[in-house]
């Protein structure tokens, strides 16, 4: 024999919530950054400094040899950009950490017969 199931009835009232649905819009795809020449140039140097290749660093400048010491393989770019200058060139402004320190260099960029060059460089450290 089965056991004895008393039905019990629960009168349950339904409330209606509005219910928010949020639609994220579309992202657009990102763009592709094309480093602008002088952008690229100081970025191909400092790079070079970084991997301690200070032969290939010093091909960027219009003369004299890197001074950076602080670049190393465990420095980082962190931002990179570039304004135009005066007679056809450009000012590069670069923010790197190395060694927990950062670094904000401003780059004077010019054309030379050979392509761009970096004419002068100078760091400051906050």
């Amino acid at each position: 024999m089965l056991p004895h199931v008393a039905a019990t009835s629960k009168a349950s009232v339904a409330t209606s919530r509005p219910i928010a649905v949020v639609t994220p819009a579309p992202a657009a795809p990102p763009k592709a950054q094309v480093d602008e020449p002088a952008v690229s140039l100081v970025r191909s140097y400092l790079e070079a400094l970084a991997h301690g290749d200070r032969a290939t660093a010093s091909t960027y400048l219009a003369g004299g040899s890197p001074s950076e010491t602080f670049m190393n393989g465990g420095a980082q770019i962190v931002s990179i950009r570039s304004t135009p200058g005066s007679n056809s060139g450009y000012q590069v402004t670069a923010d790197v950490k190395s060694g927990g320190v950062e670094y904000y260099g401003t780059f004077t960029v010019a054309t030379a017969p050979s392509g761009l060059e970096i004419v002068d460089h100078y760091w400051i450290k906050p």
